[in-house]
C-alpha cells in the first residue's frame, strides 16, 4: 500500500474560487518577533531571530525551496559552532567533518555569554545570506540586535558582552565564507532559473509550462553541497517505462490527479491552501515552513537552549541535504508533470489549481523535505508528538486555520498527499520522495553532538 493511501482520502478538494494573489499574504505567530509565555531568554532569542528568518525569506528576492534549506543549514551550523564552546556538558563541533571550514578559537582567558554570542552570530550570518534583503527587512534585522543588545546589557557588562559578540560574528563570517567555496549553491537566490539550461526532449521528458514559461529553476542544484548525506546513496528508484497507454501506472495515477480534481472538497482545498509554502514574495518557503514548525515545538516544549539549537541544527541540515538529492534526481529522471501528461492524454483543456513548477516532477520536493525534517523532528521530540499548526493563523486570503495533528509523521504525509490533488505531483512522486526523505532524516538524526555519543 502507498505511503500516503491512507491520507489520500483528505485530497478530495473543492474547486478554489480565489485568485492566486489572494491566496498568498503570509502572518505567521512569529512576524512581529514577538514570543509569548516564560521561556528560557536565550530559547526566545532564537525563537525571535528565526521569526526574523522566515520574515525575510519571503520578500528577498529567490529564496525557492532549495536556496531557504541551505539557509537554515549554514545558519544553524553557525549557530551551533558559535555556542559549543559556552554550553555545559559534552558538546562537540562538527567543524571537522567539513573541509576548509576554519573557525576562531575561543579564548581560554574570555567568559563567553551565549546570549551575547547568538545575538552577534545570527544577526551576521542572516546579514550575510539575506544581502538582497528589502530596506525593510535590513531594518528589522538591526531593530531585532539592538533589541538584544538592550537586554543583554541589562544582565551583563559590556565588554563581555563585546568579546561575546564578537566571537559570534566570527564564527558567522567563517562560516560564510566557507559557504562561498560551494560554488552551485552560493548566493543562489540570485540565479534561480537559468535560460541557458535546455530540457533534453521526448514523450516522458519535461518541458516547461505553456501557461507558465519559465526557465528550469535550479537545474545544477544538485552538484550542490551536502553537509551529512550522500546524493548518490539517495538517487530515486528508476520509473516504470513510460506510456500512455490507458492501462499504465503513469495514466492511471495522471487519472488520479486529474479525478481528485474533479472537484476539491472545501476540506481539501484547505489542505492545499494551508501546505502550499511556495509564492515568493507572499509566503516563506516549504523549507521554511519547517522552521516555523520547529519555533512552535520549541516554544510548546519551553525547550532549553541546547536542545534548541540542536533542533535548529539538525532540521535546517535535512532540508539541506533532503533539497539537494532531491534535485539531484529531478533532473537525473526529468519526468514530466502532471498538467502536461492530462492535457495530452485525458483532457486538453485541463489546468491544476495553481501554476505547474518549472522544475521536472519525480521525486516532490514537498515531500521530500518534510519527511526529512519530520524524522528529525520525531527522533528529538518523540513519534507521538501532537501540535496544531498555527503557520497561517490569521490569514484571511485563504484558509489558514490551525490544523492538528498526531505526529510529524502525520504532517508530512499530509503536505506530501496535498500536492497530488493541487496538480502539481503524481503520486509516486509523492512516495519516493517521502520514502528518501524519512531516510536522509534518519542519517541526520545519527550525527553525534556530543562526546558520549561517539
Amino acid at each position: 500500500m502507498s505511503i500516503l493511501s491512507k491520507y489520500s482520502n483528505k485530497v478530495l478538494w473543492s474547486t478554489i474560487g480565489i485568485t492566486v494573489l489572494g491566496l498568498l499574504a503570509w502572518q505567521g505567530i512569529f512576524s512581529d518577533n514577538k514570543i509569548v509565555g516564560k521561556l528560557d531568554p536565550t530559547v526566545s532569542l532564537m525563537l525571535e531571530w528565526h521569526g526574523h528568518a522566515l520574515n525575510s525569506e519571503r520578500y528577498t528576492e529567490g529564496f525557492r525551496p532549495p536556496v531557504a534549506a541551505r539557509l537554515y543549514a549554514y545558519s544553524g551550523l553557525a549557530a551551533w559552532e558559535a555556542a559549543v564552546p559556552v554550553l555545559n556538558g559534552n558538546w562537540t563541533s562538527l567543524a571537522a567533518r567539513y573541509k576548509g571550514l576554519q573557525l576562531p578559537t575561543p579564548s581560554p582567558d574570555t567568559v563567553y555569554h551565549l546570549p551575547s554570542v547568538l545575538n552577534g552570530c545570527y544577526s551576521t550570518i542572516f546579514q550575510k545570506f539575506f544581502v538582497a534583503a528589502p530596506r525593510n527587512i535590513e531594518q528589522e534585522r538591526g531593530e531585532l540586535e539592538a533589541k538584544w543588545v538592550s537586554r543583554i546589557l541589562s544582565d551583563v557588562d559590556s565588554s563581555t558582552y563585546l568579546a561575546s559578540s564578537d566571537f559570534g560574528r566570527r564564527v558567522a563570517l567563517a562560516v560564510h565564507e566557507w559557504s562561498a567555496t560551494d560554488t552551485i549553491g552560493h548566493m543562489g537566490n540570485l540565479h534561480n532559473y537559468d535560460r541557458n539550461y535546455t530540457p533534453p526532449v521526448g514523450d516522458s521528458l519535461w518541458q516547461p509550462c505553456e501557461d507558465f514559461p519559465m526557465p528550469a529553476l535550479l537545474p545544477h542544484w544538485g552538484d550542490s553541497r551536502t553537509f551529512v548525506a550522500n546524493k548518490t546513496e539517495f538517487l530515486a528508484a528508476p520509473i516504470p517505462d513510460f506510456s500512455f497507454d490507458p492501462q499504465s501506472v503513469y495514466y492511471v495515477q495522471a487519472l488520479e490527479v486529474y479525478t481528485m480534481n474533479t472537484p476539491l472538497s472545501p476540506e481539501n482545498q484547505w489542505v492545499a491552501e494551508f501546505w502550499s509554502d511556495d509564492f515568493p514574495g507572499l509566503t516563506f518557503s516549504s523549507a521554511g515552513r519547517w522552521i516555523s514548525i520547529s519555533n512552535q515545538v520549541i516554544q510548546a516544549e519551553n525547550t532549553s537552549p541546547e536542545k534548541a539549537l540542536e533542533t535548529y541544527l539538525r532540521v535546517g541540515l535535512s532540508l539541506s541535504d533532503a533539497a539537494v538529492a532531491c534535485w539531484d534526481s529531478k533532473y537525473q529522471y526529468n519526468l514530466l508533470r502532471p498538467e502536461t501528461y492530462i492535457r495530452q492524454a485525458i483532457k486538453p483543456n485541463w489546468r491544476p489549481v495553481v501554476h505547474t513548477p518549472s522544475f521536472p516532477a519525480y521525486p516532490s520536493g514537498h515531500a521530500m523535505l518534510s519527511a526529512a525534517a519530520a524524522e528529525v523532528l520525531t527522533q528529538l521530540y518523540g513519534p507521538h508528538f501532537k501540535l496544531t499548526d498555527t503557520s497561517h493563523k490569521g490569514r484571511k486570503e485563504f484558509k489558514g486555520k490551525p490544523r492538528h495533528y498526531h505526529s510529524f509523521y502525520e504532517m508530512a504525509f499530509e503536505n506530501a498527499a496535498s500536492r497530488i490533488a493541487l496538480g502539481v505531483h503524481y503520486r509516486m512522486d509523492c512516495d519516493e520522495g517521502t520514502r528518501l526523505g524519512l531516510a536522509i532524516g534518519k542519517e541526520i538524526a545519527k550525527v553525534p553532538l556530543s562526546s558520549l555519543e561517539q
